[in-house]
Parts: structure tokens; sequence; C-alpha cells
């Protein structure tokens, strides 16, 4: 009986000492695990802490790309409206009984809705620090000056290709350039003083006092 418990209380302590060394292989792997992984863990703060928090510094530059987005939408919206809403700088009826509304949009540069019954029917811009503009509106002539002066007159249009004479004392010379495309060499005392060019576009110009439209279909008028 002795001989059977001894074998019994062998058998028992040699599964106890298996577990017990199985324990302590898990034991040694999960230290070893947090070992290996702890040095990395600390890399990585350490990295992110001498670049400023890395994560944190990438949020911050997704944040100021949609603050700058943002801002560029708002001042698109902000130049729409200022250009829609404008009121203009005055007003001035026509001889056809339109009226023109005269807007300035930089230095210079001056834009002029042509209105009849409440609906614009026609504009005439300036290209900007550059020329005066002009406009054929069914045989009434308009010339938008650089200074946003607007002079309209009816009739007394000539129709190129020739030479005709002018308003104020002047010559000019319609060449017909191709389809829509026509040039009028404006002529003094001393030869070409000006020349118009209306390519698919009228044209006009102020000559020291006398307006000139040329159309895109050729017809060139005067006007003091």
């Amino acid at each position: 009986m002795t001989t059977r418990r001894t074998r019994r209380t062998a058998r028992s302590a040699g599964l106890v000492a298996v577990a017990a060394a199985a324990a302590f292989s898990l034991t040694a792997c999960q230290s070893g695990g947090e070992d290996a992984a702890g040095p990395e863990k600390k890399d990585s703060v350490s990295i992110a802490d001498s670049t400023g928090n890395g994560a944190a510094h990438s949020d911050s530059r997704t944040s100021a790309e949609k603050t700058s987005a943002d801002n560029s939408q708002t001042t698109a919206r902000t130049r729409t409206t200022t250009e829609t809403t404008a009121s203009p700088i005055h007003t001035q009826p026509l001889p056809d009984g339109s009226t023109a509304k005269i807007y300035q949009v930089g230095p210079q540069h001056y834009l002029a809705k042509l209105v009849h019954k409440g609906e614009v029917f026609a504009t005439l811009e300036t290209p900007e620090q550059d020329a005066d503009a002009g406009l054929d509106a069914n045989d009434m002539f308009v010339v938008l000056t650089l200074g946003g002066e607007v002079h309209a007159w009816m009739g007394g249009g000539h129709q190129g290709p020739g030479t005709f004479k002018l308003a104020g004392g002047w010559k000019t010379k319609v060449t017909k350039l191709g389809e829509g495309k026509y040039r009028a060499q404006i002529i003094g005392h001393d030869g070409v003083d000006a020349t118009l060019n209306a390519n698919q576009h009228d044209s006009g110009v102020d000559a020291n006092g006398i307006y000139i439209v040329l159309s895109s279909g050729g017809v060139i008028s005067a006007h003091a």
C-alpha cells in the first residue's frame, strides 16, 4: 500500500513539475515579447516627439489645405458677388430710347450694359488699359472710352471696303481681311493716325473728340 501511494505521489509531483515548467515557459515568452516590443514602442514615441508629434503634424497639414481651399472658395464667391451686385457708376440715355449702365471693373477698365425695358441687349467692355470699345447696335453706334464715357449716335454708316470721308475732317480706308474681319485706317493731314481692327467683334476709338465705330460687317461711322 505504501508503494502504491508513493508511485501516485511521484506521478503527481511529475505532473506538477511539468505544469510548473510550462507556466514558467509561457511567462518567459510573454515577458520576452513585452521586452521585444518595448524598445520599438519607445523608439516610435521618440520619433514622434522629435518631429513634433508626426500624426498631429500630418493632421495639421490636412487642416491647412482644407482651410486654404475654403478661403479660395470664399474669395471666388465674394468676387462673383461683387461683379454681379455692383452698382453702376452712372447711367446714360441712348438715342434709340435704351439706357447705358456703366460699371468700373479696374483702372481704365469699364463695362457698359445696354438695357431696353429692363433687358440687357448688348455689352461693351474696354480692354484693360488698352483701348476704347465700339459697337454697331442696329445702326446705333456706341463708343465706350478708357475714361468710362459713352458716346452714341444714330446712322451715318458707310459700307466697306472702300475709302470714305468721316466727321471732323478724317478720312478712312476700310479693307476686308476675311469673313467678319475688317481693318480701317484713320487718315489725317499727316497720314495714318489710328487703325481699327474688327475681328468678329466691333471696335471703336475716340480720335481727338471724334468717335468712330467699325463693325465686324465692315460698316464704319463717325460722330463729333
